[in-house]
């Protein structure tokens, strides 16, 4: 991993009282330089291929102690060699900044308006050395990319609060924001250099691309907050955003909430059990929110350059627009219940069902209009989720020198595709099904019915209309394809302890999931006799002790073909169990007593060591890190980074 250094400098906080009016103002700059050699790259390297695939028995030096090239996958690019001489480097440069005042008009009415500035300068370069497989082509190979985003947002807020006759507490608020964005970025690359120096002047060829996107938007907002003795509480609210990424006939949205909890503990009918349940609330809520698109300009129709013909400069239609793109809405409507029992043990229920309409979906287009994108933005199909998600929370000790708290929570989704585009019902997409009635993401595959024990071959169920839905057979033309699984998983939490004994706290957090699965993408480098086996393949998919070796064996794998090409079936053989227990979060820290330090002129010195994703427990088919993509479609999916942090608080 590479080796990273942060400075902070420049930040400021002020505050004056004149009068009635508040002034606020806060800086923050950062530069941050990181080493991502060892992290992958924003450019395609083969030898990050060729680490993926090859055999571990591969050595990466000749018997001479040359640089070996025996690596077939990416025609002799060695990746350890590539390792030592490449490089790719960020340097990130941030800058934020705030200035606020705030005008106390009259009584609790008061006016606050703040302008935001956020700046982020990123300078990425990328070496394939000329010593490399990856650079030896090109005469070595020099890459930059500059990416700058900046973001400007003012806020103008009108709030007042007051509290009337000792029960009834009124929270109003007005308000007015905009927020200017924008991205640019150039590309730069630079190759045939004649000398070692990769600076763009001394190569022979070069060339250069560049962008820049822009939005904007405009909000208008208020809310209203009431309760009455702390036991009625409503709520509602409205805002209307305008956006540039959507056209002037659609570009603005307007959405709403409103919502409502009875603390029913103060009330007559529950005086009898107040030494049991000490605490309660019921709540509703619903509401209407909105999704933007993540095109900048999906609503409109662009050329693009770059379409050269027959030696002279070109353009050509690069985006089929659609002016008719719209906000994605998306409907919540939220039921729940907190308890709290003898001010120990306290649970909270939660029911929700959440509909959304007019996705933002890709759908694909001819190539016949000479649009040299295969697909355009609509909006099409509504999508709903419902569940419920139970959360428990205990202090089980509660003593001068120790403190112990447990909390606990589970939740179950059920994701449904509700419509498409009114005419379609379903959709297949490689191996996933979008279909009415079912998970959004359903896998859609042969169904793996084991082997044969007299061929050594793989079986498959039929699953036709007749009698012989769930006979086995070889011929795949006789298969059908089923809804085999989802990524979606059953029910999903988890678990945190917290301790505290005198100057020594504890914390661990486990997370879980359970009933869901993943589609393993890469089939290819784990057949049973594929090319991929002999350059290298997951050993656990080709364990010769498994395979069937002669007839009658009832072998848990098919049998050795050499240049097997079964290996891109599209059968649940391949689904992996995400099942998972996981510890997300663990935390020691030691704090030094107030009266040891208070001469220093200290109020607080802690020391902790913390840890992520120390250490999970997954299925034993489970080839990758269990927390997948949300389609559930694995090829060379990065675990969750681990990592350990020492650190040291001090308060003044």
């Amino acid at each position: 991993m590479g080796a990273g250094l942060e400075r902070m400098t420049g930040t400021a906080n002020a505050s004056h009282q004149a009068g009635r009016v508040k002034l606020e103002a806060s800086a923050m700059f950062s530069k941050t330089n990181q080493d991502l050699s060892n992290e992958g790259t924003s450019f395609a390297s083969p030898w990050m291929a060729v680490a993926w695939a090859t055999s571990p028995s591969t050595y990466p030096y000749e018997e001479d102690g040359s640089w070996s090239t025996y690596f077939p996958v990416t025609n002799g690019t060695n990746p350890l060699q590539s390792l030592t001489y490449n490089y790719n480097k960020s340097n990130v440069t941030r800058s934020m900044n705030t200035l606020a005042a705030t005008w106390n008009i009259w009584d609790n009415l008061n006016l606050r308006q703040s302008l935001s500035y956020d700046y982020i300068n990123n300078t990425s370069n990328t070496l394939w050395d000329r010593r490399t497989g990856d650079g030896d082509d090109y005469n070595m190979l020099m890459q930059r990319v500059i990416a700058t985003h900046e973001r400007l947002n003012t806020q103008t807020q009108l709030t007042y609060a007051k509290t009337f006759n000792e029960v009834h507490n009124v929270d109003a608020l007005l308000g007015f924001e905009t927020e200017d964005y924008q991205y640019a970025w150039n590309y730069i690359n630079g190759y045939d250099y004649p000398g070692l120096k990769p600076e763009f002047q001394n190569a022979g060829t070069t060339a250069a691309e560049s962008g820049k996107d822009r939005s904007k938007m405009v909000s208008y907002l208020g809310r209203l907050n009431y309760n009455y003795a702390d036991r009625y509480y409503a709520s509602a609210s409205y805002r209307m955003d305008g956006t540039s990424r959507l056209s002037r006939d659609n570009r603005w949205g307007s959405f709403w909430s409103v919502s409502g909890s009875w603390r029913f503990m103060q009330e007559a009918f529950m005086e009898n059990i107040k030494n049991v349940i000490t605490d309660g609330k019921l709540r509703a809520s619903y509401g209407v929110n909105g999704t933007l698109p993540s095109s900048y300009y999906g609503y409109n129709t662009w050329y693009s350059y770059g379409w050269n013909y027959n030696g002279m400069a070109g353009i050509a239609e690069g985006n089929a627009g659609n002016p008719e793109l719209k906000w994605e809405k998306n409907k919540a409507l939220n039921i729940g219940l907190d308890l709290t029992f003898w001010n120990r043990l306290s649970m909270t229920v939660d029911w929700y069902t959440r509909t959304s309409s007019d996705l933002l979906m890709s759908k694909p287009i001819s190539y016949v209009p000479g649009f040299n994108s295969a697909s355009a933005l609509m909006n099409v199909g509504e999508l709903k989720n419902s569940g419920i998600e139970v959360e428990l929370r205990s202090t089980n000790i509660n003593t001068k020198d120790f403190i112990w708290t447990t909390s606990f929570n589970i939740g179950h989704n059920k994701n449904e595709l509700v419509k498409l585009d009114g005419m379609q019902t379903q959709v297949i997409d490689g191996r996933l099904i979008h279909r009415e009635g079912e998970a959004y993401n359903s896998f859609y595959l042969y169904e793996y019915a084991g082997v044969n024990p007299e061929t050594g071959n793989e079986w498959y169920y039929i699953n036709g209309d007749g009698e012989d839905a769930r006979e086995k057979t070889e011929d795949l033309t006789k298969v059908n394809k089923i809804i085999a699984g989802s990524p979606d998983p059953v029910v999903q939490g988890g678990l945190t302890n917290y301790l505290k004994w005198k100057f020594i706290d504890f914390n661990m957090t486990l997370t879980y999931s359970l009933g869901g699965e993943a589609f393993n993408y890469a089939t290819w480098q784990n057949t049973n006799g594929g090319y991929y086996n002999y350059v290298g393949a997951v050993p656990a998919f080709y364990d010769i002790d498994k395979m069937w070796k002669q007839p009658g064996d009832n072998a848990e794998l098919p049998r050795f073909v050499y240049d097997n090409l079964y290996y891109t079936t599209q059968s649940s053989r391949w689904l992996m169990s995400t099942d998972y227990l996981r510890i997300k979060n663990l935390t020691v820290g030691f704090t030094v007593p107030t009266n040891w330090i208070k001469s220093a002129g200290l109020s607080k010195l802690r020391a902790y060591f913390a840890a992520n994703n120390l250490l999970t427990w997954k299925s034993d088919d489970m080839v990758v890190d269990p927390e997948i993509p949300a389609d559930g479609l694995c090829t060379f999916e990065a675990p969750a980074l681990r990592t350990f942090t020492f650190g040291i608080e001090v308060g003044f």
